[in-house]
């Protein structure tokens, strides 16, 4: 019985519920656009007409993820990465442009707009039928009382004896709906963070030598330590993830190993470092 009540007392429960209320218009939203934008552009991308609408249909994918990184984390608690503002240097909007098309993360955020549709529809139906059931049979007999008759199939509840059938269903759902609230919507931070809760492996090698240009030279731990402040804290920064990052950048030679004793830190090489200031 505890375990059933502490959902009222999770934020997430109710963070859940308005996740899930606002699935449904914010998933048509998002499928139609997406859906018309790439159909629109394909069907003109002969005339060349084409080119802009699909760059436009990938720059709302961008800004409609980031809208839902922000809804997953804030109402759900779902692990997320802070995005870092990209710079502006040479080159900037065609790197940009070809990050935008190209980048795996553009395409994993497109098919989350996608599943969001569905995914908005199960948890709109889930959040609405708990809602009703849970307070339903309370105001079914104030609504006979008042006169307002209730058809359930053929049969007509029109006195308020009969009225309090549904008491007993909306007192279970009182205790177990809030609980299938929290429930859904941890399968839905779950889907979230898989899709948006990403971070790249050339955004981590980049985060990591700027790390480094910064430091100097920093072990591990102190690299893995300042990219949580970077990136935030989450399963898509793990302390394996940084010295793969590390390691893999050390075989290519854009980070030299150092050893002193039993202590290993690392450093950018002269050339990475000369480039980078």
């Amino acid at each position: 019985m505890t375990w059933l009540l502490d959902a009222y007392s999770d934020s997430r429960t109710y963070g859940s519920l308005v996740y899930s209320l606002l699935g449904l218009p914010i998933g048509i939203f998002g499928f139609v656009v997406v859906v018309t934008g790439f159909a629109l552009g394909l069907g003109l991308l002969i005339t060349l007409i084409g080119i802009p609408i699909l760059v436009a249909t990938l720059l709302f994918v961008q800004a409609m993820a980031a809208m839902e990184r922000r809804l997953a984390w804030s109402l759900l608690a779902a692990s997320m990465p802070r995005r870092r503002s990209r710079p502006t240097s040479d080159g900037f909007f065609w790197r940009r442009l070809r990050d935008l098309v190209t980048g795996r993360q553009t395409w994993r955020e497109a098919g989350f707009l996608l599943l969001r549709l569905p995914l908005g529809i199960v948890g709109f139906t889930i959040a609405a039928v708990i809602l009703g059931l849970m307070f339903g049979g309370f105001a079914m007999p104030i609504n006979v009382a008042l006169g307002v008759e209730s058809q359930i199939g053929s049969w007509t509840i029109d006195t308020v004896p009969e009225s309090l059938f549904y008491l007993p269903i909306s007192i279970l759902f009182l205790l177990v709906g809030p609980r299938i609230l929290l429930g859904w919507g941890q399968v839905s931070a779950r889907i979230a963070s898989s899709f948006l809760g990403v971070v790249e492996p050339a955004e981590m090698k980049k985060s990591v030598a700027e790390t480094l240009a910064r430091a100097g030279q920093a072990d591990a731990f102190a690299v893995f330590d300042e990219l949580q402040l970077r990136l935030g804290r989450g399963p898509f920064l793990t302390p394996t993830k940084v010295e793969a990052t590390l390691l893999a950048m050390e075989s290519s030679g854009v980070v030299r190993m150092n050893r002193s004793g039993s202590t290993i830190t690392y450093s950018l090489n002269d050339g990475e470092l000369s480039e980078r200031r």
